[in-house]
């Protein structure tokens, strides 16, 4: 495991008091959905996909971008920090990266922000998520 994923599970630790006080808000097609990480508190079983919904990781992505990115708008068909939150999700479940994509919901689409502007959802193939983990985010 690399330097990127302990710093992911850094900032994941520092980040558990900011996370229980956020609500958040994602409006999908025309909609507005609001909730707060306090709904998931006392469920037996949840989705990694709903707390990263709730962790803000600009800070991250922009810094990825900064680094490892030249300065071609073509490289963003996909948002850096859903990215970032995609691996860590393939981290978590530990499969591989097409069973990786394969094993998301339309709900965790939507909660990972892989949707275009109509709201049509847009995955990465598992080919994308590792080009992005190797040479992006220079883990093996």
């Amino acid at each position: 495991m690399g330097i990127f994923l302990y710093w992911i599970v850094a900032i994941l630790n520092n980040a558990i008091y900011a996370i229980l006080m956020s609500k958040n808000s994602i409006s999908y097609k025309g909609v507005l959905f609001e909730d707060s990480f306090e709904n998931y508190l006392s469920r037996e079983s949840t989705s990694i996909c709903q707390f990263l919904y709730f962790l803000c990781i600009d800070d991250i992505a922009k810094h990825v971008e900064r680094t490892f990115y030249t300065n071609k708008s073509w490289h963003f068909k996909y948002s850096v920090s859903s990215m970032i939150k995609l691996f860590v999700v393939k981290c978590f479940r530990n499969l591989s990266y097409d069973k990786t994509i394969s094993s998301l919901t339309k709900e965790e689409a939507i909660l990972l922000s892989f949707y275009d502007e109509s709201g049509q959802i847009k995955f990465p193939s598992g080919g994308t998520l590792h080009h992005f983990v190797k040479y992006r985010l220079g883990e093996e």
